[in-house]
């Protein structure tokens, strides 16, 4: 989503990689990690804009009045008939600290 909008993600290398040994350096121990990726779909461009305002890091920088060409864009494959879907990863870290 964030290459659609010409943006660059805030923080590239955030991945259960990058995070993962740096958690364990701490002292922490990891309890569960869980990755997904998949489609994010959206009805209209409203309920992306709505996503989009509630995770602000998700589009850094996004607003209706910046990012209005893109959003036009997008308005017009919803009208041709096409949805609106993204490609989406997420990942979830559990970690603890380490009991004495």
């Amino acid at each position: 989503m964030v290459t659609f909008f010409d943006s660059k993600p805030p923080w590239p290398n955030a991945t259960p990689e990058f995070y993962v040994p740096q958690l364990e350096a701490a002292g922490l121990t990891i309890q569960d990690l869980r990755e997904w990726s998949g489609k994010m779909t959206f009805s209209d461009v409203g309920s992306l804009v709505y996503y989009l305002k509630a995770i602000p890091w998700g589009v850094p920088g996004f607003s209706v009045e910046t990012h209005s060409k893109y959003l036009l864009r997008l308005q017009r494959k919803v009208e041709s008939g096409k949805g609106l879907a993204f490609t989406a990863k997420r990942y979830l870290i559990e970690a603890h600290k380490k009991r004495v």
